[in-house]
């Protein structure tokens, strides 16, 4: 994808995902090293990008509100918050029993929507210390909800021998087990929730990074061998599987996440990242690169040679980019470690930058093209289907010359009556009404189909009739443009060429007229064909 906001063609999106000015001043005052870039970045095209954002939304004004709804990135909702929901039973470090873990879930009030993307959170703090409620996690979990995302903040084992190094790799497999156990737990009850379980998102702070990228890329035959048990203290149980621990939700099989977002975190082997196929997923990376706690590079935590070795955003980003994944690394110049807990303008950063990031590589369909005739005749019907990544639930379309006369949930047929230069705009909507939008240029012939043979010919066509290949003539050699036309208006194929003599096979097409149209920087005409005798 390009990520440049003043590409036109992001503009559908990034229009709407500018801040506002309040917000936008709030954190450009007092603003730290290593935030300047990506915020003054966004305030540089503020005003060109509004502007041309602004002639766009004009010309959808006619759009339902579907196709122009800035769900996902704009403050929509006022929020409700579900304290302490009873998630998982498990045994955490230094005890012989299991005790119950919890999870708060925040949401939108008043909406609409069934079902909603899964934002999942885990706070930093070591494995040591910490808790679903301290910062960021709050002001983090309500900025989604706000925006039409359910976001659950959830507590996880904590606890380890900080002397040694196997009983900090299980400290890690322990968050990694909560965390499925959450994600179970949230899978089976998202009709409860309002959760769409084709759009779970990831993110943790420190610990929680480490713990979610574990999740994300570390395999069953990577899990450190510590996970078994060793000696005869506190260390010596076996944790069991990955998916098999707190609960038996879900049959105890793993969940997928969609995406990620990993703040301040690190990985034990950056060769577990890109070697499965389910490891493709986006994720956005944050980190401080005098992070002196998890390093931006490489180094035990806290140069602690106890601790293990871990690999900060830096090599996973050079891992993850040669491995051809979908991320996206900011990292702070000057900062260190959690900079967002003392300054709250690291949080606006992280999520300005996530929040368009998450709704382009995560929850937008993606029109990859459309299918249909760009030279249709006037007064022919011609139908346009859209190619997506996704199923679409429904379509919004912009066009000048013609009369709508029929629309699928991927397709729409028009009756063009105007001749003349035209832009079909396509807006396509999933399940969630995430949207993304393609424009198809087309040019309607000023002659109708049936009066194809009776305009003048700018160029040679022959035979006619032709018992296989026809030929076309093209003296001067520009660039010539050739869409081959049944009588009722539906395109075979289209051909660009510079060549002075084109030859094409009439025998792949079962119609017996057919209809060959040219057009080139000066001349556009059309010929009747007849294949077969």
């Amino acid at each position: 994808m390009n990520d440049d906001i003043t590409d036109p063609t992001n503009l559908h999106i990034f229009t709407l995902l500018l801040p506002s000015p309040s917000s936008l001043h709030r954190s450009l005052t007092h603003l730290p090293r290593g935030v300047t870039t990506s915020l003054i970045r966004l305030k540089k095209h503020l005003k060109t990008t509004l502007t041309i954002g602004l002639s766009i939304l004009i010309s959808w004004s006619c759009f339902t509100q579907t196709c122009i709804n800035t769900r996902y990135v704009d403050s929509l909702f006022a929020t409700e918050v579900l304290y302490n929901i009873d998630y998982q039973s498990a045994r955490p470090y230094g005890s012989l029993i299991n005790i119950p873990y919890q999870l708060d879930i925040y949401r939108p009030l008043s909406d609409t929507l069934i079902s909603r993307p899964l934002m999942l959170f885990q706070f930093g703090g070591g494995y040591l210390i910490g808790d679903k409620l301290n910062p960021p996690a709050p002001e983090f979990c309500t900025y989604w909800a706000e925006r039409g995302y359910v976001c659950a903040s959830i507590n996880y084992r904590l606890g380890f021998n900080t002397l040694v190094t196997e009983s900090a790799e299980r400290a890690v497999y322990r968050a990694i087990q909560d965390l499925q156990a959450a994600l179970r737990f949230l899978v089976d009850e998202h009709h409860t929730y309002g959760i769409d379980t084709s759009h779970i998102i990831v993110s943790g702070n420190s610990a929680g990074a480490i713990s979610s990228m574990h999740n994300a890329f570390m395999d069953t035959d990577q899990i450190p061998a510590s996970a078994a048990g060793f000696g005869f203290g506190l260390d010596a149980n076996d944790l069991g599987g990955p998916y098999t621990s707190g609960n038996t939700n879900y049959g105890n099989n793993e969940v997928l996440a969609h995406g990620y977002l990993a703040c301040w975190g690190g990985m034990l082997d950056t060769n577990f990242v890109g070697d499965r196929g389910d490891d493709f997923v986006p994720i956005i990376l944050f980190h401080g690169v005098e992070d002196d706690a998890v390093s931006y590079y490489s180094d035990h935590p806290f140069s602690f040679p106890a601790f293990p070795l871990l690999h900060g955003s830096n090599p996973l980003k050079i891992r993850m980019d040669n491995m051809g994944m979908t991320t996206s690394l900011i990292p702070f110049e000057g900062a260190g470690h959690e900079p967002e807990l003392l300054n709250p303008a690291y949080l606006d950063t992280i999520l300005l930058e996530s929040m368009p990031f998450i709704y382009n590589e995560v929850l937008r369909p993606k029109l990859t093209s459309v299918n249909g005739n760009t030279a249709p005749f006037l007064n022919s019907a011609a139908t346009y289907t859209v190619i997506t990544d996704d199923s679409l639930s429904g379509l919004c379309v912009s066009l000048t010359n013609g009369t709508i006369l029929n629309q699928t949930t991927n397709s729409v047929t028009i009756e063009w009556t105007t001749p003349g230069h035209d832009t079909l705009v396509i807006t396509g909507f999933n399940h969630i009404l995430a949207f993304d939008t393609i424009q198809l240029p087309l040019e309607v012939n000023s002659i109708s189909a049936v009066n194809a043979v009776f305009a003048p010919q700018k160029f040679r066509i022959y035979p006619n009739p032709s018992m296989g290949n026809i030929y076309i003539e093209n003296k001067d050699e520009s660039l010539l443009y050739i869409d081959i036309i049944t009588v009722e208006g539906k395109l075979l194929t289209s051909i660009s060429t510079c060549n002075q003599l084109i030859s094409i096979d009439l025998k792949e097409f079962s119609s017996s007229l057919i209809i060959v149209h040219c057009r080139n920087k000066v001349h556009n005409s059309s010929q009747l064909i007849r294949f077969g005798l």
